[in-house]
């Protein structure tokens, strides 16, 4: 079993809601999609499929499977904003590249990490609206 792949016993997660983003970068999904898969090709992550919905009047939601996990995001465009999501089972600190180009690209004006799964009560009330 020369091909035989074990994981690290430590994968990485990154959960976080970006706030504060230009509006008009939620006119065009196919923006919010191809900067997803430039992130994970420069982070050489192996997507295995992408699944994404366009919601009317506005919205985006996308999962990509990776060999290593996955990544999920989530728009939130009347609140300008963007839920993020990355598991990698690679290692402790992995995903970070693929975050920081992601991020690079959003600019946002805040990021709300999340923990234990957790949703801070400051999100709640500036997405109250977008959370039911």
């Amino acid at each position: 079993m020369s091909n035989y792949y074990k994981s690290p016993l430590v994968g990485h997660e990154i959960s976080c809601v970006m706030t504060g983003l230009n509006p008009t970068f939620f006119e065009k999904n196919a923006l919010i999609e191809r900067t997803i898969k430039e992130a994970l090709k420069k982070d050489n992550f192996n997507v295995l499929d992408f699944l994404s919905f366009n919601f009317q009047p506005q919205g985006f939601t996308a999962l990509v499977l990776l060999s290593e996990s996955h990544l999920a995001i989530h728009t939130y465009p009347e609140h300008n904003a963007i839920y993020f999501n990355m598991y990698s089972c690679r290692g402790p600190r992995d995903a970070k590249k693929t975050f920081y180009e992601i991020k690079k690209k959003l600019n946002p004006e805040k990021i709300i990490f999340l923990k234990d799964n957790q949703i801070p009560l400051a999100i709640l009330s500036e997405l109250s609206e977008a959370i039911h």
